[in-house]
């Protein structure tokens, strides 16, 4: 039996409440208005965040997987090392379900193996607060079972008229909705508004995929020598926009970096992207991806085809990030859909 989720009611001056309350205790990072878009960024004032319904172009990935960070710090003379594990107690506002769906592959992907002591750390320390969203002309989410989550979250929050509707994720988020902000039950009519505006968000989708997303590995692993890949490799200029927006985008390059006085340094370890030239070169010079077409094709396949034997889920969540960003206007949608007629041979 499907289990109905309960709601509070958040009138729209107590969500000021509930961010102060928050800052005193925690760092804040949500969406802000930046040069006139949405993104996410830290929050100092509760005035400064907006819960907006349209999308960012960038995640919050970078808040618990840095761009670049020190892994350990290390001294030659004294062949002695001191790893880096640090986390501040931080809350992450605003995200959409697209983005909270890729926040629970990326705890995955972190916890497989050999676990990431610096992001489970960092997750650890993490308060999750979600936020509704409508989609522009690149959102998928929908055709990929996105469009809503049911965990993942301490607290998410659903625009109404005068207010929220907010639904508790965790007992975490409970203490925080009691502890910072005053709430009440909803009435009937604030629970129909909210079903009506998921029906008007259904409705919204304008970018779809043809076939259903349980499909699309068995597409892909038959799509390798498609003359999709030389298209859009013709056209890509190679800088990596792609794998830097994306949510579940992990791949990542370790430097020992030396000091001046060539006896300390540091490990640091930074973002890498399988659509940069240098990404698959090897010693020597070999490169196992020369090509555009042959990077572009491995990225599409990491999202929709390789990663499912490991973690049994897709790896694109439908943000359409990457589209979204694309100097060349190359569209995920549309290339997956080009493989879908493809393959049923339209």
């Amino acid at each position: 039996m499907e289990k109905t989720p309960k709601f509070k009611y958040l009138p729209e001056k107590a969500l000021s409440s509930l961010v102060k309350g928050l800052l005193k205790e925690y760092k804040v990072y949500g969406t802000i208005e930046k040069d006139g878009f949405p993104a996410f960024g830290e929050v100092s004032d509760a005035d400064e965040l907006k819960l907006t319904q349209s999308p960012s172009h960038l995640s919050a990935k970078g808040f618990l997987f840095p761009q670049r960070e020190v892994l350990l710090k290390f001294n030659m003379q004294t062949s002695t090392h001191v790893p880096v594990i640090e986390a501040e107690r931080q809350v992450l506002f605003g995200l959409h379900p697209c983005d909270i769906r890729a926040l629970a592959l990326m705890d995955r992907v972190f916890a497989h193996g050999v676990a990431d002591p610096n992001y489970l750390f960092r997750r650890e320390h993490t308060i999750v607060i979600g936020a509704d969203c409508m989609p522009d002309e690149y959102c998928f989410c929908d055709s990929l079972g996105n469009n809503d989550v049911e965990d993942g979250f301490d607290l998410f929050l659903h625009k109404i008229s005068g207010g929220y509707l907010v639904r508790v994720g965790s007992d975490r988020g409970a203490e925080l909705l009691e502890k910072h902000s005053r709430t009440r039950e909803p009435g009937r009519t604030a629970l129909i508004e909210l079903e009506e505006a998921k029906g008007r968000r259904r409705l919204a989708f304008r970018a779809k995929l043809d076939a259903p997303p349980e499909e699309l590995p068995a597409i892909y692993a038959r799509s390798d020598e498609s003359r999709v890949w030389e298209r859009i490799g013709a056209i890509c200029t190679g800088c990596g926009s792609c794998n830097n927006v994306c949510p579940t985008c992990y791949c990542f390059d370790v430097k020992d970096e030396v000091g001046a006085s060539l006896a300390e340094g540091e490990r640091v370890r930074s973002w890498d992207g399988c659509t940069l030239e240098d990404f698959a070169k090897v010693a020597g010079g070999h490169n196992f991806r020369k090509t555009r077409a042959e990077r572009l094709r491995h990225r599409f396949n990491r999202k929709f085809r390789y990663l499912t034997d490991t973690f049994d889920s897709l790896f694109c969540v439908g943000c359409g990030r990457c589209s979204r960003s694309c100097l060349v206007k190359i569209n995920i949608v549309d290339v997956t859909n080009e493989l879908i007629r493809e393959n049923a041979g339209i």
